[in-house]
C-alpha cells in the first residue's frame, strides 16, 4: 500500500509540473506575441476539426 501511494504521490506530482510547465509556456507566449494573436492562434484549430477516423463520416439516424 505504501509503494501505490508513493507511486500516486510521484503521478500527481508530475501532472503538477507538467500543469505549471504549460501554463509558464502560455504565459510567455503571451508575453512575447501580445493575447490577442496568442487567443487568434488558439481558436484557429477550432474552427475546421478534424475527424476523428479519415473516411468515416457521421450521419444523423433516421
Amino acid at each position: 500500500m505504501e509503494l501505490f501511494q508513493a507511486e500516486q504521490l510521484v503521478l500527481d506530482a508530475q501532472l503538477r509540473a507538467d500543469y505549471y510547465r504549460a501554463r509558464l509556456t502560455f504565459l510567455e507566449e503571451v508575453t512575447r506575441k501580445g493575447i490577442e494573436q496568442v487567443s487568434d492562434e488558439r481558436k484557429a484549430p477550432l474552427e475546421s476539426p478534424q475527424p476523428l477516423r479519415p473516411g468515416l463520416k457521421l450521419t444523423a439516424a433516421q
